[in-house]
């Protein structure tokens, strides 16, 4: 009995090394021909079609997880270049992983601005895991409301929940999540482009915007000479020919 215990133990242990992405060259070898195939696949999301290396890190997250490839693919996004994984997806993962002896639960109080969440669940020696709590005020301050195509303002209570689950997972469950942040969340985590203007910017732009109008100004008395010019040589025209007819 012992026998047969060791040798499936054994067994799952190889299978694991032989899907390790990183672990060794025969696990990635073997990961690299299955991304290949999930590929070349018409129904994985379009930022794996024909992306073979997107395909990689997806089969490697899964391994790591737990989870199979094609629901990472479904729940794994690529925002600024980073993966993400979708608002939903985590509660998900934190109640596949049997880490805890019953699913994620949420307590909401208040409403409006005052309305406010956290995550909670009990392990399974019955003890209460609390996460932190999220408050509408703090999606205000921290800017959450106010990116461009925030649910926040629509969907506030569905919203603080996703935060909640976030928050929870990040502090209890961070070897689930592998450091990897919501998608909403790494939209607002995007870095703003800040411009810095010197003193000395100022000065030069501002010379160099009053030399155009100075020159502006030049061409403008030039056309008024010529046309005193023009009006000073028209008279002289006339008299020298007056002065040629015979008497």
């Amino acid at each position: 009995m012992n026998e047969n215990k060791e040798l499936t133990e054994q067994q799952g242990a190889n299978i694991a090394n032989d899907l390790d992405t990183f672990g060794s060259i025969k696990g990635f070898e073997n990961t690299c021909r299955m991304a290949k195939a999930l590929a070349s696949s018409t129904i994985v999301p379009k930022e794996y079609h024909d992306n073979i290396g997107n395909c990689l890190i997806a089969l490697d997250v899964a391994n790591r997880v737990g989870l199979s490839p094609i629901m990472v693919m479904q729940n794994l996004y690529v925002v600024n270049g980073r993966p993400a994984w979708g608002s939903q997806s985590i509660s998900a993962l934190i109640n596949t992983s049997k880490k805890y002896a019953k699913p994620l639960q949420y307590k909401i109080d208040g409403s409006g601005d005052e309305l406010s969440c956290y995550a909670y669940t009990f392990d399974h020696e019955e003890n209460e895991i609390k996460g932190p709590v999220i408050t509408i005020k703090m999606a205000k301050e921290e800017g959450w409301i106010n990116k461009s195509g925030s649910k926040w303002k629509t969907m506030p209570e569905v919203m603080i929940r996703y935060r909640a689950a976030s928050f929870f997972g990040r502090l209890h469950c961070s070897e689930l999540l592998l450091g990897i942040y919501s998608a909403d969340e790494a939209v607002e985590l995007e870095p703003a482009t800040v411009i810095e203007v010197t003193h000395e910017e100022v000065k030069q732009e501002i010379k160099e915007n009053a030399n155009q109008e100075i020159i502006d100004i030049q061409i403008e008395e030039v056309k008024e000479d010529d046309k005193e010019k023009s009006k000073n040589e028209n008279p002289t025209v006339k008299q020298t020919v007056v002065k040629t007819e015979p008497f």
